[in-house]
């Protein structure tokens, strides 16, 4: 073909037209995409900015606060208890009473046959009787007769008569020993023995386990005891504030007072012996119980106080969130008393502070937040 032919020009001229549009249209495609692209690039960023997060604020009060510690307990005792024993030998007739039982003061519990003591009574009443006639006859005789009646027999068979009077005393207090009666109201907590049983008298520094008859507890008042370490034993003093709670019963506190303790240190653990009285009348808490005992060992009147969930504990310290500008800053404060609900902050937030209740939320230094009441 000729180069020179028209024909052939015309065509070449056609294709590069072609060409250039479809050059074109491929330019505008590729520049509406990418400003399609910028497009969500920027609707995706305006989106991914979080919204602020709602919280909920208080302002620091001022109120009184207290500082406590909390102790186990080295044992709970009834207010009195005592072992009742045998003072006269001999077997037990009737027992009157069983574990469980309540009784009251002078209430007979239990009675030993004596027999001996039964008839060393009759013989004493009967030798002191007559000793008492022959001395009275003497002292008349003597009225009436003095030169025949010598002082000194009358005075013989005075003393015969107040030996006979004091062997026949003696006798009846032994025989009252025989009948076993309460020495204060309360409940019977241990039975020893059963009727019939033989009873040996209980001797002074050798008194058999076999002599123990009943064990009497008034626990209508408890008396709790305590090993305060040398710490706390400064501010121990008579009538200091406790509460006293107990694994058994879950959801409750018992209220009593600081009533006496030892002044001194034991040598060994270096605690000082405290003892709190306080009421049982339902009978709620049992002698041997085991317990902690909370003691508020110191209190300030007029505090600077936030919650307790407003304060966050790291290793660095403790710090709190307080809002300005629409945003939360962490800021360390330092902190005082923390009785679980409230915290004194001594320094790093005033009284007029917005302070965040953080709690459970988890919360970043200059994070957006809307505060909210709690």
């Amino acid at each position: 073909m000729n180069i020179n032919d028209p024909n052939r020009n015309f065509s070449l001229m056609k294709i590069r037209r072609v060409r250039m549009r479809a050059g074109a249209v491929v330019s505008g495609v590729i520049g509406l995409a990418a400003l399609a692209g910028c497009g969500r690039s920027a609707t995706k960023t305006a989106q991914s900015a979080p919204p602020p997060l709602a919280v909920k604020t208080v302002l620091p009060r001022h109120g009184a606060i207290t500082r406590s510690v909390t102790l186990p307990t080295f044992r709970i005792l009834p207010y009195q208890a005592a072992t009742m024993y045998a003072k006269v030998s001999g077997y037990l007739k009737a027992l009157k009473v069983d574990k469980g039982d309540t009784v009251k003061e002078g209430q007979l519990l239990a009675e030993i046959e004596v027999p001996e003591l039964l008839a060393d009574e009759a013989e004493f009443k009967a030798e002191a009787d007559v000793a008492h006639g022959n001395y009275t006859r003497m002292a008349e005789a003597r009225l009436k007769a003095p030169d025949l009646v010598v002082p000194q027999t009358v005075d013989e068979l005075r003393g015969r008569a107040e030996v006979a009077q004091a062997k026949l005393q003696r006798t009846q207090t032994l025989l009252q020993f025989a009948r076993i009666t309460a020495p204060f109201a309360g409940v019977i907590t241990a039975r020893f023995v059963d009727p019939g049983a033989f009873i040996p008298a209980a001797t002074t520094g050798s008194t058999p386990q076999s002599a123990a008859l009943l064990t009497l507890m008034d626990f209508s008042r408890l008396r709790v005891q305590l090993f305060v370490p040398e710490a706390e034993v400064p501010f121990i003093r008579n009538g200091l504030a406790a509460t006293l709670t107990v694994e058994e019963l879950p959801r409750r506190t018992f209220h009593g007072v600081v009533t006496r303790f030892a002044h001194a240190l034991d040598e060994a653990t270096k605690t000082m012996l405290t003892e709190i009285e306080l009421p049982n009348d339902a009978g709620d808490l049992r002698p041997g119980m085991y317990a902690s005992v909370r003691l508020e060992v110191e209190r300030k009147p007029d505090a600077l106080l936030v919650p307790a969930e407003a304060v966050v504990v790291e290793k660095a310290g403790s710090f709190v969130f307080l809002v300005a500008d629409g945003k939360a800053h962490k800021t360390a404060v330092h902190t005082g008393f923390n009785d679980g609900v409230s915290v004194e902050i001594t320094d790093g937030a005033r009284a007029d502070a917005t302070v965040v209740l953080v709690g459970k939320q988890a919360i970043n230094d200059g994070q957006a937040v809307q505060p909210v009441k709690p």
